[in-house]
């Protein structure tokens, strides 16, 4: 007489659910934890390239220094590199402005920055004009954001740190050679870059100032592009 095949008791069902659901369980764990580790990389990456890229255009800008002085909204003559005025951390003057488009502008250009601690942004400025007028405003672009600390330190020469203005001063560039920017963010703490400033360099190794590169003279009072 053939026998009757014996199926699983409901204790070895138990255990075989438990033992799966464990399995399972470790698995999704497992997997989590690849999904949040790749997700901390993507994200340390993702800031680590804003911040360089940040970094790279205040390089630009500090690299393309020039010694031009201009006139702000009220008529007063602001010198060639403003530190923590009353609205911007640095403000200051460069030449490279690109003109594609062949416009009657000045080749320079006039750029500040700003660090907004509230919205804890990173903002660069910049006029479309080097002498201002009463109506004139800045463009703003947010550089960085999540940006807790921002500063900007000169060096001149042998000299120690310098965070007063520069000025150009006859026949002597009195600006610095190189400039110390410090930007702290949430993601990856404080970082620190220091960058040449190519113009006051070449003529402090020429042993005087060079030309600007642009047919703007240096004095303000006679520009007539407003």
């Amino acid at each position: 007489m053939r026998q009757k095949s014996r199926g699983f008791t409901l204790l070895e069902l138990l255990v075989s659910m438990s033992i799966f659901a464990t399995l399972g369980l470790g698995a999704y764990q497992m997997l989590q934890v690849v999904a949040d580790s790749h997700e901390r990389v993507r994200s340390s990456s993702d800031a680590f390239t804003g911040l360089n890229l940040a970094y790279s255009i205040i390089q630009r800008d500090f690299n393309q220094f020039a010694p031009r002085t201009v006139r702000d909204e009220y008529g007063e003559v602001r010198p060639t590199i403003d530190f923590e005025n009353e609205d911007y951390i640095i403000e200051f003057t460069r030449r490279g402005w690109r003109n594609p488009a062949g416009r009657q502008r000045s080749r320079l250009q006039r750029v500040a920055y700003s660090l907004d601690f509230e919205e804890e942004t990173l903002t660069r400025h910049f006029w479309k004009v080097l002498d201002r007028a009463e109506d004139s405003e800045p463009v703003s672009q947010i550089l960085l954001e999540g940006v807790t600390d921002f500063r900007v330190t000169g060096f001149s020469g042998d000299e120690p740190a310098i965070d007063r203005d520069f000025v150009l001063e006859e026949e002597q560039v009195a600006a610095p050679l190189a400039m110390e920017v410090v930007i702290s963010t949430n993601a990856l703490g404080e970082s620190y870059r220091l960058f040449q400033m190519v113009e006051p360099y070449l003529a402090v190794s020429d042993g005087g100032s060079r030309d600007t590169g642009d047919n703007s003279p240096a004095n303000p009072d006679e520009q007539d592009e407003r």
